[in-house]
């Protein structure tokens, strides 16, 4: 393709640098499936709050005057001094601070010398400068408004000085709908169902598009020694419209077991009307059980309870509290399967 000019921004060739640059992104498109690229534009919009966070948390501002590489610990130190909180051992803030740079990493805004360590690059340094930042800032906020979940994000975390959230029931989308007190799967249950239907549809739309985790986790390790006979053999907690369970099924035909899907009632309602329309229906070894993850389990003694992409929705303590539910139900030889994200410690990136 040639060499570049800077100064006429041209190449060598007579190419222009928009041109050269219009071309790469045509090839990257050309490698990259479909689903990769819908990913892309999904996340697209949060993508744009965490540099917002970058520039108003001033973590941009920090790595390009400090002219080495900086330490998660050290940058939530330094923006908890900046709102009168300068807790070294505040772990909601560090959190915080790796979350959002676990992101910018990735879109190769700042570097990652080590694991939680941070350097300065030219993305940085241009991320820095009230002039671009200006930019970012007023279009966001004119964008996205006051009362968008986005916009709260930004609210929410100055006022909490910068920290991850610690509950699911006071958080942004829950200030930009005026629902404190309510989890936002719990909102889209009650009054914006379309919402959760959309949330089922795209789970079992991405799932479709990559290696399922039937295809290659081991047969004798999902069914175990075989010595245990329990009424149930698996139970798909928080199941959606069943696409888990439902490959299970499909994987294994001949196996004489009895598997349970959970989930809330107007999601396994959905899941059979769209498996009505779609001509489709669920396999007779499998039993639908309205059920939230919160309460009581009311199947004992399986011998595996399925989890995928539940917990990584919801704070710590939540977390335990699902798990306590499922602990409760154990009988000797049960196991608890989680199939959820491993986010690494460098070089994590955006899906």
């Amino acid at each position: 393709m040639g060499e570049t000019n800077g100064v006429n921004g041209h190449s060598k060739n007579g190419r222009s640098f928009q041109t050269v640059m219009e071309d790469l992104s045509k090839r990257i498109l050309n490698v990259r499936r479909p689903a990769d690229f819908v990913a892309v534009l999904i996340y697209g919009v949060p993508i744009y709050s965490t540099i917002r966070i970058g520039i108003e948390a001033g973590i941009f501002d920090l790595l390009a005057k400090a002219g080495s590489s900086l330490t998660a610990e050290h940058i939530a130190e330094t923006i908890g001094e900046a709102v009168g909180d300068p807790d070294p051992k505040d772990i909601e803030r560090r959190d915080f601070v790796v979350r959002n740079l676990r992101v910018l990493a990735a879109l190769g805004l700042v570097d990652e010398t080590s694991p939680f360590t941070y350097h300065v690059n030219e993305l940085t340094l241009a991320l820095a400068d009230p002039g671009l930042n200006a930019g970012i800032s007023q279009v966001y906020h004119g964008v996205m408004g006051p009362r968008s979940t986005m916009a709260q994000m930004i609210t929410y975390a100055k006022e909490r000085g910068w920290k991850a959230p610690d509950t699911a029931l006071d958080g942004p989308y829950q200030r930009a709908h005026e629902i404190k007190g309510m989890s936002t799967f719990e909102h889209w249950v009650k009054c914006d169902p379309e919402q959760m239907s959309r949330l089922n549809a795209s789970m079992q739309g991405m799932q479709a598009n990559f290696t399922h985790w039937m295809e290659w986790f081991p047969k004798e390790a999902l069914f175990g020694s075989g010595e245990r006979t329990p009424e149930t053999f698996l139970v798909d907690v928080g199941g959606g419209y069943g696409h888990d369970i439902s490959a299970l099924a499909a994987t294994y035909p001949d196996e004489p077991i009895r598997m349970v899907l959970q989930d809330l009632p107007g999601v396994l309602e959905e899941g059979e009307e769209r498996r009505k329309q779609a001509g489709q229906v669920l396999d007779s070894r499998i039993q639908r059980q309205p059920h939230d993850f919160f309460s009581e389990q009311p199947v004992k003694g399986a011998e595996v309870y399925y989890m995928h992409k539940i917990l990584h929705d919801w704070p710590d303590k939540d977390c335990i509290i699902i798990l306590e539910r499922i602990r409760d139900a154990l009988a000797p030889g049960s196991r608890i399967l989680v199939n959820d994200c491993i986010l690494l410690n460098q070089g994590c990136p955006l899906r």
